[in-house]
């Protein structure tokens, strides 16, 4: 019989089912947590194990080994969402769905999270990738954010220590998990930030591969260009390993044609990465974390 688990979970979790490319093998452990208390023992209970941690939200940007990932997964999910409201000001949980989020604001007529309408994931991912679309970064309306150490260390960090940059954080640098956020909004109009949601979502169904499963961009942007600019110039839109293929669409997705293995997904990757080099000289770097072995 299974060893019991420290708070809600399971053993061998499959992370094709919780992950949005719907790749890759199983996580030898996956804990739930569903209070600050249960984060605290969950993380004790892994130490003990002396396993390898992941920290894991809706699985957005994130494709995993065929082969698995023989650690824990925390899974900063469901079981940790809520928002609290005060004016403008916001505290959010960092399992609640960012654009559950968004629409939550714009109801309310705070401005400066409009354009984030439709990013994938969770608020504890946005904050720890500093995420952003149409002009927008979640860091730039920040106020503080509460996190803990893989020790078990909490901290609050101010807007400033949280050290955000272009799709990184002091968060993803340095391994601290994120659990709240506070936010303050911008006083604005309900109907034109309802507006301004629609023409973002309707730009978003219209040039991004939706209707497949993907990881959002693969590549981060590189200086003075774009990705997706520099692989559809190299002549790579709807080039695929296997049923990973670069999406006709968007050039700075890949897809999941179907059938698609965590390592097709890799070693398109790869060759996109070679192929942008040859054409322009530009190294690519991988947006999408890639988590197990590889070939």
């Amino acid at each position: 019989m299974p060893e019991a688990l420290p708070c809600a979970g399971s053993w061998n979790a499959s992370f094709a089912e919780r992950t949005t490319f719907r790749v890759g093998g199983a996580a030898r452990v996956l804990l739930e947590p569903s209070s600050r208390q249960e984060i605290e023992t969950a993380l004790n209970w892994v130490r003990e194990h002396r396993l390898p941690l992941f920290v894991l939200g809706r699985g957005s940007n994130l494709v995993v080994s065929d082969a698995g990932w023989d650690g824990a997964v925390l899974s900063i999910g469901r079981n940790l969402s809520g928002v609290s409201w005060d004016g403008f000001g916001v505290s959010v949980l960092a399992g609640t769905r960012l654009t559950e989020f968004v629409l939550g604001a714009v109801g309310r007529g705070a401005a400066g999270f409009e354009k984030l309408s439709g990013i994938p994931g969770t608020v504890g991912g946005a904050v720890t990738m500093d995420a952003g679309a149409y002009g927008q970064e979640i860091g730039e309306r920040t106020i503080s954010v509460e996190a803990i150490s893989p020790a078990g260390e909490w901290r609050r960090f101010s807007r400033e220590e949280c050290a955000f940059g272009y799709r990184t954080s002091l968060f993803r640098a340095g391994g601290w998990i994120v659990t709240e956020a506070q936010f303050e909004g911008l006083p604005g109009d309900s109907a034109l930030l309802k507006a301004s949601v629609k023409e973002v979502q309707a730009s978003r169904r219209e040039k991004q591969p939706l209707e497949h499963p993907n990881a959002g961009s693969l590549f981060k942007r590189p200086p003075g260009g774009f990705a997706a600019k520099l692989i559809d110039e190299a002549g790579l839109k709807g080039f695929r390993v296997g049923d990973a293929a670069i999406s006709e669409k968007h050039a700075g997705f890949a897809v999941n044609l179907g059938h698609a293995t965590a390592q097709e997904v890799w070693e398109l990757s790869c060759r996109v990465i070679e192929a942008v080099q040859a054409k322009s000289g530009i190294v690519l770097e991988r947006e999408v974390v890639f988590l197990g072995r590889f070939g």
